[in-house]
């Protein structure tokens, strides 16, 4: 594993379970094994880290969820699809989702990070969209429909990381539900 890679998986960490305040660029060079020097260089200041580090799981996360996205498949087959892949992401990287949910409202991230990690979902705004028109989906503003799901699924896999293929299935229903028309 390089450096870059070693300061970003202790930034995770420490940002996760100590939150930003209590997570100086020196804990993270000592959990990384490195030099803050060496800190300094892959990353100029602490946003800059967190930035890239959110940036980074977002991007990560919705290639995650959108890798099986077939448009040749229905409306609710690919909605439900991509919540099982973002269950699936969730229980496999705890500290990427709960990372994510820290700082997605945090004034630290830079709108250019907001707005690359959004053009990363568009294939699934436009399958909410096409369910929408075709009286499929609630016809609701399309990322309050995301989000709502979104925070009832992770806060679900927050409180029980040890699901099973029941929950699982249980869970994207019941985000179905939430949503269809």
């Amino acid at each position: 594993m390089s450096k870059r890679d070693n300061i970003l998986n202790a930034a995770i960490y420490l940002f996760v379970e100590h939150g930003e305040q209590a997570t100086s660029m020196k804990c993270i060079a000592k959990r990384a094994e490195c030099g803050i020097g060496t800190m300094y260089n892959y990353f100029p200041s602490k946003e800059k880290l967190i930035n890239e580090l959110y940036l980074q799981s977002k991007i990560k996360y919705s290639n995650y969820m959108l890798s099986a996205l077939n448009t040749e498949d229905s409306i609710k087959y690919n909605i439900l699809h991509t919540w099982r892949k973002a269950i699936e992401f969730a229980l496999e990287n705890p500290y990427k989702i709960k990372f994510i949910e820290l700082f997605c409202q945090s004034p630290i991230i830079e709108e250019e990070v907001k707005n690359a990690t959004l053009s990363s979902f568009l294939p699934l705004i436009e399958i909410f969209e096409k369910g929408k028109t075709d009286g499929i989906v609630k016809n609701i503003d399309t990322l309050q429909l995301i989000t709502f799901v979104k925070g009832a699924i992770t806060a679900s896999i927050i409180s029980k990381p040890d699901m099973n293929p029941d929950d699982i299935n249980s869970l994207t229903q019941m985000a179905w539900d939430a949503i269809k028309e």
